[in-house]
């Protein structure tokens, strides 16, 4: 063969290396995963701060600089594809920059996974979760002393107060929109990273601009019936801060400039063991959801921020929102603490079907005064045929004296069509201070309180709105004033920041019994068969397990918030929670009083995201 064949023929044989290398590199390329993650074999790559995108990505010693769907991944990196039952491996205590681009490594903008989806079949809140696409940490690599989570950064300084400009932006976002953070993906763990620094100078309703996560969900729908392959997304153990924005932002409307995390009714998301904490931030800022699905929420915290309004409320639970703040001065405002537009409807594509929606264990608290002279709302529902479970939750501080409709508000038809509340609602066991008891309804509700019943209730200074529930006149119910709850121990006779009352032992037990002679012990009723009821559906364990369980115990207090520097995680339960009784007795409120029951192990909660 003369030398212009043999020169042809090696062109050849690369060419062909090459087409094999870019077809099959993400099939076969990956490295083995570490222990302990949703995903496992050789499925996993791996980057860190020193790494490189012509490495090959297969170990923690060969790392790449970035990750498939930031801008700036080249090389070896661009050649993967995500897909089911892959992981992306991110080294703890390493930045990534998002606005600076002077600062390495820079990754080119918007980091979006989207056009990427792991398979929901196995990629579940409850079971397997093989099927899903894995963005996280493996806890034993790190750099520096020792493991924190990786820090996604934007680059603009910390302010707890508004400031006259923005250092920086985020390019290259998705959809037309820009200075978004992170895109999700479907049927993908997003799972242990902190995110700071981003500023807005949004002039109004940032939709999905200015947004530290964006999820889109998917454009065919997620009820049943729709052609959606994949429909739900997972953030676990994220740790979202340092938002700030302009003097002159949101002002052209009543809408906040920043989102933390954003979505639509096309979209299912589990908030698992979050931690949005605005303390260094502008706390009127950023609202903390813009309609995400509230599918499954629990074990985490909510504070020094506002507003969080979404759709397809279904199992929320140990939650703590606290210090939330009316938006910008000047700027108009739609402040909310928890509001439900949407409850499940039992139909959601790929999820167990017509189960009921549970909110237990929960604490709202230290609201920010001006919320509700404003007319803002602390908690908002929207019941529909779906029975519904409202026990053990602990609401006080929250500046709603003599109480109003916003306080607990039940929405329904005719302004809501949507909230038929023909379900029932099912309302027990929760301590209320400084608030008010929904019974009749009225405003746009027209029901009457006829589907709602409510039991064994704690009414610290809690008047009801009217009558028309079932349960009205009960004798569980036990209403007393701020003056008799002091003199028994549950308030501590000082002003709160909203209230000029609040619970005693605010950081441990509030508003808690102390003594088996106090008004709230052993007068309620048992209602073993709510427990009974939830316990039936076997198909959702996270009802059928773990809300039954709960409801046979007193509260948790939630989950304990460690804001230690270098962890600000939730550690859960708060407190090991009492046995109420089999068939006796139960106290009303919240709490089932410790020394009239034996401790018992905290029910099991556990059935959810298996992830460092």
């Amino acid at each position: 063969m003369g030398g212009l064949g043999v020169m042809t023929a090696r062109l050849l044989r690369a060419a062909l290396f090459v087409v094999c290398f870019l077809i099959c590199g993400s099939a076969f390329a990956a490295g083995v995963c570490p222990s302990g993650l949703p995903v496992s074999g050789s499925n996993c790559y791996f980057i860190a701060a020193n790494g490189s995108d012509t490495n090959s990505g297969t170990s923690e010693s060969t790392p790449w600089l970035h990750a498939p769907g930031m801008p700036n991944c080249a090389g070896v990196c661009a050649t993967v594809t995500p897909s089911a039952g892959q992981g992306f491996i991110l080294r703890g205590g390493d930045s990534w920059h998002f606005g600076n681009s002077g600062l390495a490594p820079y990754t080119g903008g918007t980091w979006n996974m989207d056009p990427h989806d792991g398979n929901e079949t196995t990629c579940v809140y409850e079971g397997t979760q093989t099927g899903c696409i894995y963005y996280g940490v493996d806890q034993t690599w790190f750099s520096g002393a020792s493991w924190t989570r990786p820090i996604l950064n934007a680059d603009n300084p910390t302010s707890t107060s508004l400031v006259s400009s923005c250092t920086y932006q985020i390019a290259n976002g998705t959809n037309g929109s820009h200075n978004q953070f992170v895109v999700l993906a479907r049927a993908a763990i997003f799972d242990n990273f902190e995110m700071r620094g981003l500023c807005s100078n949004e002039p109004g309703d940032p939709a999905t601009n200015s947004t530290y996560l964006v999820f889109y969900g998917n454009g065919n729908g997620c009820q049943t019936g729709d052609t959606s392959p994949a429909c739900m997304t997972f953030m676990v153990n994220l740790y979202l801060h340092g938002w700030t924005a302009t003097t002159t932002a949101g002002t052209s409307s009543s809408s906040q400039p920043c989102v933390l995390i954003g979505g639509g009714f096309n979209g299912l998301q589990t908030i698992d063991h979050v931690v949005i904490d605005g303390q260094d931030s502008s706390p009127g800022s950023c609202a903390w959801g813009t309609f995400p699905s509230f599918y499954h929420m629990r074990d985490s915290i909510v504070r020094y921020t506002n507003q969080g309004v979404g759709q397809w409320c279904h199992d929320i639970h140990d939650n703590i929102f606290e210090y939330l703040y009316e938006h910008n001065p000047g700027a108009g405002s739609h402040t909310n603490v928890l509001e439900c537009n949407n409850d499940s409807t039992g139909n959601a594509l790929h999820q167990p079907q017509n189960t009921p929606n549970v909110v237990y264990n929960n604490i709202d608290r230290h609201l920010d005064p001006n919320i509700s002279p404003d007319g803002q709302v602390n908690l908002w529902f929207c019941p529909n045929t779906m029975t519904e479970y409202w026990f053990n939750n602990l609401v006080y501080d929250t500046g709603y004296p003599g109480g109003n409709g916003n306080f607990w508000a039940i929405a329904g038809s005719p302004t809501y069509s949507l909230c038929t509340n023909a379900g029932g609602q099912f309302m027990f066991n929760n301590t209320i201070s400084g608030g008010q008891q929904p019974c009749h309804l009225g405003g746009s509700n027209t029901t009457g309180g006829q589907f709602l019943t409510v039991l064994n209730e704690n009414l610290l200074n809690s008047p009801w709105d009217s009558t028309g529930c079932i349960g009205r006149n009960d004798a569980s119910n036990i209403s007393m004033t701020w003056a008799a709850g002091n003199s028994q121990g549950y308030m501590s006779g000082s002003a709160g920041r909203a209230d000029t009352d609040t619970c005693a032992r605010d950081t441990t037990s509030p508003c808690s019994p102390t003594s088996v002679g106090n008004s709230t012990v052993g007068v309620g009723g048992n209602h073993q068969a709510y427990c009974t009821a939830l316990a039936t559906f076997l198909s959702e364990p996270a009802i059928g397990t773990d809300a039954a369980n709960a409801c046979k115990f007193g509260t948790t207090d939630g989950c304990a918030y460690n804001a230690s520097a270098g962890v600000h995680a939730m550690q859960c339960p708060a407190q090991t929670a009492v046995a109420r009784p089999a068939s006796a007795a139960w106290d009303s409120g919240a709490y089932q009083y410790s020394a009239s029951q034996s401790q018992a192990p905290q029910p099991p909660s556990g059935l959810t995201v298996t992830v460092q």
